[in-house]
């Protein structure tokens, strides 16, 4: 027989040697869809016989199914949207007066959000005027004390840990056994909507400082009966700021465009019982590895060019990201997905864990007490930015409960533990943000 040819072009650096490395001999095509199986990015010519390579058709294989899933959902969505727009074309046709144009399309399902006082909503301040912290901070949202979940908002309840399934052992890379969540190691103790004429990040330091948040909870003490206090030494932080940072534009920003959108900041303090666990060394396993997450690469205050700061740099190259640990996850689901009228495209997500790497930016402060993590969902791939603007008029009658953890693999560190919850409920993310100076 003739020598085979191959179809790999081989690089300078002559990888294609290893067969432990982490990508192919191939050139890759890194298009906005992502590397293309047909593309011979997962192909390797080996001799008959010889199967050291077939982790490569393996990756191949994977990939294929990846497009199809990715195309697959892109059909769902155009469909279900081409569909949306001719109802409402048509029922424009049927109904209008002459000369009268058809509604747009989000005026088939907007909805009275005419909320009346409650007894339960925290006292508010809902002027649009700009603010400084200690004016909008924890009044931008009122708080639901009472039993279960509003029926209108905009509303935010604290989150008890529970609701979520995560990761728990043994051998979870084999089994993907899941279990219930059981609590969280942060309370909720604000949650803020924002806006302003530029992109709202490093909150913590810079626009809130620790005055301006209530002193920690004592209530529970060490078994000796003393009172316990935060301290650096503890590993861990005092206050943990989540900012989830939405875009109001579709589409690839750049040349001049750009799109200031809203922020949602969380604000969260350790629970007095994680506090008197990191005190006395009898840590569970999702606090221990919070704990080594807080001591990874993070940003100064400030320091906006640093490496350190793009929660990227936690990443480890050439091990597939569900497989490593210490990532950090963000969870959003849905808890009345019936009432809310989308394609079943996304009942198939909902509440499925997002990685956040190249989106997110983590900065710590200098002294330990906060942490802050910055989700930026303008660097989402375009179909789910697409369908978050495109769907943002269903908002208004959804109950969103938010959860986040850091990833667990090994057996040492299952099960997953929350990190902090919270629930948004009935929030228009156009109206209900308040103006600030960014």
């Amino acid at each position: 027989m003739g020598q085979l040819q191959s179809c790999c072009v081989a690089r300078d650096d002559q990888s294609f040697v290893d067969v432990s490395y982490s990508r192919s001999c191939c050139e890759l095509n890194n298009s906005l869809l992502g590397e293309d199986a047909f593309y011979r990015d997962a192909f390797f010519d080996c001799n008959e016989g010889d199967r050291s390579h077939d982790w490569l058709f393996a990756a191949a294989w994977e990939q294929t199914r990846l497009k199809y899933r990715k195309a697959s959902n892109f059909k769902q969505y155009a469909t279900w949207i081409l569909g949306e727009k001719l109802a409402c074309w048509l029922w424009g046709k049927r109904f209008r007066l002459p000369g009268q144009l058809p509604p747009a399309a989000p005026a088939c399902h907007t909805q009275d959000r005419t909320v009346e006082p409650s007894p339960c909503m925290a006292p508010e301040d809902r002027s649009r005027s700009s603010q400084r912290s200690l004016e909008w901070l924890g009044k931008t949202l009122p708080e639901w004390r009472a039993h279960g979940l509003p029926s209108e908002g905009p509303f935010w309840k604290k989150g008890d840990g529970n609701g979520f399934r995560v990761r728990c052992g043994p051998d979870y890379l084999k089994t993907g056994q899941k279990c219930d969540s059981a609590g969280s190691l942060y309370d909720a103790i604000y949650c803020d909507a924002l806006k302003a004429d530029t992109k709202i990040t490093d909150i913590m330091g810079r626009i809130v400082s620790l005055s301006d948040l209530p002193n920690p909870d004592r209530s529970e003490g060490d078994r000796s009966g003393g009172q316990l206090d935060w301290k650096k030494e503890l590993g861990v932080p005092r206050i943990l700021c989540i900012n989830l940072m939405l875009p109001y534009q579709t589409g690839i920003l750049g040349r001049g465009r750009k799109d200031e959108g809203c922020s949602f900041v969380g604000i969260f303090q350790i629970s007095p019982k994680s506090l008197v666990a990191a005190s006395n060394g009898k840590m569970s396993a999702s606090l221990k590895l919070w704990q080594q997450f807080c001591a990874g690469p993070c940003g100064a205050p400030g320091e906006t060019g640093s490496k350190d700061r793009s929660l990227a740099a936690r990443v480890a190259k050439g091990i597939k990201k569900d497989r490593q640990s210490g990532l950090f996850k963000a969870v959003a689901k849905c808890v009345n997905p019936g009432d809310v009228h989308v394609p079943d495209l996304f009942h198939t997500y909902n509440g499925k864990p997002c990685l956040i790497t190249n989106c997110g930016y983590i900065v710590k402060d200098p002294d330990g007490e906060w942490l802050e993590v910055g989700i930026d969902v303008r660097g989402f791939n375009a179909l789910a930015r697409s369908m978050l603007c495109q769907f943002r008029g269903r908002l208004p009658i959804c109950k969103i409960h938010y959860g986040f953890c850091i990833q667990s693999v090994e057996d040492d560190e299952m099960p997953e533990g929350l990190l902090c919850d919270m629930y948004v409920c009935g929030v228009d993310v156009i109206s209900d943000p308040v103006p600030i100076r960014g």
